[in-house]
């Protein structure tokens, strides 16, 4: 069972990943915000996610744990390599594509809390 700290820390991590992609599939979708947005994003991983430990998990749970947090850790570079992408982007088109990815890419990390909030 994953601690009450954890489920509560990933809970919000989730909650702002659901507001950074309410914010990039907006219509009138602003660059500056998305960005704000992105960075408020790391700054929250940084701050409550990446400071977790197994040793508050279950034996049991312990080692998904660890699985889908390097998981977490690989999708959040990932995407800001896709914000950056998206932000060099000149045509509406390759906009399009890089938007598409940085959405996918939200989604998983979304599914990850889901994953561990299921513990």
């Amino acid at each position: 069972m994953l601690h009450p700290l954890h489920r509560q820390r990933y809970h919000d991590f989730q909650q702002a990943l659901e507001q950074l992609h309410k914010r990039l599939t907006a219509k009138d979708l602003q660059e500056t915000a998305l960005q704000d947005n992105v960075r408020e994003v790391q700054q929250l991983f940084q701050r409550q996610i990446a400071s977790l430990s197994a040793e508050d998990c279950t034996p049991d749970d312990a080692s998904r744990w660890q699985s889908i947090q390097t998981e977490i850790y690989k999708q959040m570079r990932l995407l800001q390599t896709d914000v950056m992408r998206l932000q060099a982007s000149r045509s509406s088109a390759t906009s399009l594509s890089r938007t598409s990815s940085v959405s996918d890419r939200i989604n998983t990390l979304i599914q990850y809390c889901q994953a561990l909030l299921q513990l």
